[in-house]
């Protein structure tokens, strides 16, 4: 184990990397004598939990939440976790931190991204209205978008489907504008 000081001296940067052993140590820069003297939690050899040896009585409570019974055994880290926090990730059982603390490689199945239906749609419907000729296209787009979109997931932080009726408003608006104006204009 490695720990970075320094050197109540010269102020330097110094690396320790026997904390067990030598109490006793001087700075090699300034050749000053130093006593080591470890927090006893830094030396301690900390004891993992595991899944199987845990158990749910009656009086458990969730690990995150003090209040709640605890329902499960996360997988992972071996912690007590309620309803809540107990999250079935690929066929196991794990709280949150255990999901968090994964790196992204590891998780083949998760959703990294998805697509916002609402905001494409409501772009279609109002982005080409400065170039006004690309709304033949775009309009009938964006109506179709906003249906397509109407039951597919949204996103966990914002959204709703207000967004989706604006653009199947304005994508009508266009075509209705669209519609007049050619009739009007084969009328002539």
């Amino acid at each position: 184990m490695a720990l970075v000081s320094h050197c109540p001296s010269c102020k330097r940067t110094l690396k320790t990397a026997a904390w067990r052993n030598p109490r006793h140590a001087h700075c090699p820069n300034c050749d000053v004598d130093l006593e080591f003297v470890p927090f006893p939690a830094l030396t301690a050899v900390r004891a993992v939990a595991h899944s199987e040896t845990a158990t749910l009585g009656d009086d458990a409570t969730c690990f995150f939440h003090s209040t709640n019974r605890a329902e499960a055994v996360c997988s992972g880290c071996g912690r007590l976790v309620c309803a809540v926090c107990a999250v079935d990730f690929a066929g196991r059982c794990l709280c949150p931190n255990c999901i968090a603390g994964r790196p992204s490689a590891q998780q083949p199945d998760a959703i990294k991204s998805r697509l916002l239906w609402d905001s494409l749609a409501l772009s279609l419907a109002t982005l080409p209205i400065l170039m006004w000729p690309l709304t033949i296209l775009t309009a009938p787009s964006a109506i179709g978008l906003a249906i397509y979109g109407w039951n597919k997931p949204g996103s966990l932080v914002r959204g709703s489907r207000v967004r989706l009726v604006l653009a199947m408003i304005l994508g009508g608006a266009q075509v209705a504008g669209w519609t007049v104006g050619l009739v009007t204009l084969a009328l002539r």
